[in-house]
């Protein structure tokens, strides 16, 4: 049994009935990829005439024109039209993982009072690309799990207190994996397995063109960057600290520490709608939004489960997805990712020798 939780931005009419606006929206999205309203309807699998008219509706309700069309030019946004596209995917980048979450919780929730075979697995992970692509793979196979979003160390704290079952966190390859793991290392039991879930890029995320010339972590000291950092207990906003650290930055002396998102997407599209100037998070979501990217480091995205785990049969499916060349293209496709190559499943101090 899946259930989807969708955002939707409506209006409330003066009658107190609510018009959604979501397909206004798509179309304002495919206006901006195609530059062509006939195009943009076609994508949509809609009349042109109906276009026309769900613009005409916006413009009413809005007030002035959201797309501008020029005889021989096509069509573009306006500044309102690609204000509101903006909020609209800020919303979704915003809240998407979290309304997955509940989704997920409410399948739980059900599926505990009509039993539907073994019970679901609960994987507590941080958002990612890779790990969001398995998600929606199992939930093709309709396969028993459920899924919350967190930081990568609420998520390893969570599996420690047998919280959940499976962990999804990030640590980084090179110096700075000491750093971390020791963050980490008071929370790793001797019988939890590692899986290689992919690796990945992390990086400075800044507008096109990278106008503040924001090339490494030191230029975020320069006068009026406005940084939009992670959530506490984040893995990224962790790396960050680190980094600061290193270059023997003051925290308080960046402008924005404290405003925080909570997934990669968020940061890029706060940047995107021109509210904060950079963001570290992944390749993936910098491309996702049309932004520069300047690479800081590669990481490992594992899951981590107790060994008791490793032959039980709701495992399997994971393990057939991770496998398959299908997840494997779709990872290989993200910007910056790349699968693992093995599905070994050694312990934290196996992998970690004299850290972990």
């Amino acid at each position: 049994m899946r259930f989807v939780i969708k955002p939707v931005i409506s209006h409330i009419e003066a009658n107190g009935e609510s018009k959604p606006l979501d397909r206004a929206l798509l179309l304002l999205g495919e206006i901006e990829t195609s530059g062509n309203l006939r195009e943009a309807s076609r994508q949509l699998g809609i009349s042109y005439r109906h276009a026309w008219n769900l613009l005409a509706d916006l413009d009413a309700l809005l007030g002035d024109s959201v797309v501008e069309m020029t005889r021989g030019r096509g069509s573009r946004l306006t500044e309102l039209g690609r204000k509101l596209l903006w909020a609209h995917r800020q919303m979704e980048a915003r809240l998407g993982p979290f309304l997955d979450s509940m989704a997920s919780e409410i399948e739980a929730e059900i599926n505990s009072i009509v039993p539907q075979g073994d019970g679901a697995l609960r994987l507590f992970a941080s958002h990612g690309f890779a790990i969001d692509a398995l998600r929606k793979r199992l939930t093709q196979r309709k396969n028993q799990f459920e899924i919350n979003y967190r930081g990568s160390l609420e998520a390893v704290d969570a599996l420690n207190r047998g919280v959940c079952d499976i962990a999804g966190f990030h640590i980084p390859q090179g110096p700075l994996m000491e750093p971390v793991l020791a963050r980490f290392a008071k929370l790793f039991k001797p019988s939890f397995r590692l899986l290689c879930l992919a690796t990945r890029g992390q990086g400075i995320m800044v507008a096109p063109g990278n106008p503040h010339g924001i090339w490494s972590i030191a230029d975020l000291k320069k006068p009026n960057i406005r940084l939009v950092n992670r959530q506490e207990n984040s893995g990224t906003r962790m790396l960050l600290e680190l980094l600061l650290e290193q270059h023997q930055i003051d925290k308080r002396d960046i402008q924005g520490f404290e405003s925080v998102e909570f997934t990669h997407s968020a940061v890029a599209a706060y940047i995107a709608s021109r509210k904060a100037d950079v963001g570290i998070g992944v390749e993936a979501a910098a491309r996702q939004f049309n932004l520069d990217f300047v690479p800081l480091l590669t990481e490992n995205y594992f899951l981590m489960f107790d060994q008791s785990l490793q032959h039980d049969r709701r495992l399997r499916p994971i393990l057939e997805t991770m496998e398959s060349g299908e997840f494997r293209a779709e990872v290989s496709g993200l910007a910056g990712y790349a699968p693992c190559l093995s599905l070994d499943m050694p312990s934290p101090a196996t992998a970690f020798p004299g850290i972990a």
